[in-house]
């Protein structure tokens, strides 16, 4: 339970305005208050802005409060960063060093989560023999479960494209060729996990209905940190559609039958150096009033 030492109590109110819960009250002008203190999802974030070091929980030991230092990335190194990510899938044969997966993981963890919930886990796959047992695993299941339909004639087009729409009919029949003609070569190896050496799987208890989105944004903090690492990811969403088909995916990765794999992305030195972004679709962008306007 969140706790205040009014003896250190500067009364500057900043845990009042950045609490998410409401817990604190200001007393009078200035003095601020415990109120509601089992609302409290032991965030932090009051005890990371109090200059005072008022604030404390039994949950969140001082010690694991580190030092910020100034965020100092321009704006335009930022995009930079963003529109030069791409998704990888060619790998040199280097392993991922311990060091980096770990500050991968620290990535993913500072990711935010609903309620602060911090529920999702990770599994990380080293193992190149185990990579290509779950690969073909993956194929297995995604081809019986209707990859293996997608290259049917004008009727079955018409009733997928009635189910799912042209767009996802479109990339679905893609996959279908290549995978039956990579089956028909005996040459899947590669088909999911593009021999990656590395695989970081996500995933959430199945009763959190944010459970998918809380595992995508940590993944995204994956992502970005791998590009300026020098390592490249893709995010595998074979893995992620063939595990809701089938638990005996997550059963074969220690995975309890109450957590549910939302996200994937394999990791790895890139083979090859991209030397420009590329043109993307213009998208769909409503405006709800008028740009740079105010709020009254």
């Amino acid at each position: 339970m969140i706790s205040l030492d009014a003896d250190l109590c500067n009364d500057c109110l900043d845990c009042v305005s950045v609490c998410p819960n409401y817990v604190f009250a200001a007393e009078g002008p200035a003095s601020a208050r415990v109120r509601y203190p089992d609302q409290c999802c032991a965030c932090g974030h009051c005890i990371a802005v109090c200059a005072s070091d008022a604030l404390s929980h039994p949950d969140l030991p001082s010690e694991q409060f580190e030092p910020l230092p100034p965020t100092t990335i321009p704006a335009e190194a930022m995009k930079t960063l963003l529109l030069s990510r791409r998704s990888i899938r060619r790998y040199t044969s280097d392993p991922v060093p311990p060091e980096a997966i770990e500050n991968l993981l620290a990535a993913a963890t500072h990711a935010g989560t609903s309620s602060n919930g911090q529920t999702e886990g990770f599994v990380i796959v080293t193992d190149r023999a185990f990579l290509k047992r779950l690969e073909l695993q993956v194929v297995d299941v995604l081809w019986k479960a209707g990859f293996k339909y997608m290259g049917g004639g004008e009727l079955l087009a018409r009733v997928f494209e009635a189910k799912y729409g042209p767009e996802i009919v479109k990339q679905y029949r893609t996959y279908n060729g290549i995978w039956r003609h990579r089956r028909e070569h005996g040459d899947l190896e590669g088909v999911v996990f593009r021999n990656a050496p590395l695989l970081i799987v996500a995933h959430a208890l199945k009763t959190n209905a944010l459970g998918a989105v809380n595992c995508a944004l940590a993944l995204r903090n994956i992502e970005l940190l791998a590009v300026t690492m020098g390592l490249g990811t893709c995010w595998a969403g074979f893995l992620v559609g063939a595990a809701s088909k089938s638990r005996t995916l997550g059963e074969s990765m220690g995975l309890p039958r109450d957590r549910q794999i939302h996200g994937a992305v394999m990791v790895g030195h890139p083979v090859e150096r991209y030397h420009y972004t590329m043109p993307r679709k213009t998208r769909s962008v409503r405006w709800i009033g008028t740009p740079g306007a105010g709020t009254n």
